[in-house]
């Protein structure tokens, strides 16, 4: 930082950049730092309720390691944004595990949690390499962890650096997963040939109800995977809605026109 302090002076005497309670600013926008401090206030409040939905998730079998992705890792929330999780897993009927997540969520915690990505310890490497999906997988937080957080980002950091070189990975302060007995009962139930059978079947529904609705978009965008072993589920090709939105003020920026105020840009 104090390398760069006497350039940021420079700006900020130019009106080229806006000092508002310690950001730096494009326009004397105050309206920006207010909804970033109201976002940074509600994210500290969701984190709390984020550690106790992972402790309930090391219940539903396989799931191994539970991390905050989405907007809460990057230490901002507002009032419809709920929370966000990566899963990884120890191989198995992960599908079965999603269904009942899935069931969990509409019953008891409705509107307030998210599992959007599941792979098992056997698919760590992400095929899908871009700037979105490089931010997303540097920004997790790990809240409980079976040594698999590490093993994860040793596989995938040769490509997050080669959009994000200066990266620094977050302070790891998660919980060491511990097995309850709940989850080792549903995992000998799930790895039964019934089980097996029914993993394939849940995969298999999953497939033809994205490809009804307006899934299919983000199917064809690699939003959507399902097969063994990953599941990644966007119903909305948010990502492709972010980048574009990315890439449209990078432009509006250079050829100085005035930036709009964008609620989706800043989710």
């Amino acid at each position: 930082t104090s390398s760069i302090a006497p350039e940021l002076k420079i700006l900020l005497k130019q009106k080229v950049l806006f000092n508002i309670e310690g950001f730096y600013l494009p326009y004397d926008y105050p309206i920006w730092v207010e909804r970033r401090l109201g976002g940074n206030a509600l994210a500290n409040k969701k984190m709390i309720k984020a550690k106790k939905m992972a402790k309930i998730l090391t219940y539903f079998p396989y799931v191994r390691s539970v991390m905050v992705s989405g907007s809460l890792s990057k230490g901002f929330m507002d009032r419809t944004s709920d929370i966000d999780f990566f899963v990884i897993m120890q191989p198995g009927s992960i599908a079965i595990s999603k269904f009942l997540m899935g069931l969990f969520r509409r019953f008891f915690a409705p509107k307030s949690f998210c599992i959007n990505f599941l792979i098992d310890s056997d698919n760590l490497h992400i095929k899908k390499q871009d700037l979105y999906t490089a931010i997303e997988m540097a920004t997790l937080i790990p809240l409980i962890d079976d040594e698999l957080y590490d093993k994860f980002m040793r596989v995938n950091m040769h490509w997050i650096h080669k959009f994000l070189p200066n990266v620094s990975l977050p302070k790891k302060q998660f919980s060491p997963f511990k097995q309850p007995g709940f989850q080792r009962i549903l995992e000998v139930l799930c790895s039964s040939a019934l089980g097996k059978k029914l993993d394939h079947k849940l995969r298999q529904q999953y497939r033809k109800r994205l490809a009804k609705n307006a899934a299919r978009e983000s199917h064809e965008t690699g939003e959507v995977v399902i097969q063994k072993g990953i599941i990644k589920l966007h119903g909305k090709p948010y990502q492709k809605k972010i980048m574009n939105l990315y890439n449209k003020y990078q432009k509006d920026f250079f050829v100085e026109r005035e930036l709009v105020f964008n609620e989706n840009f800043y989710d």
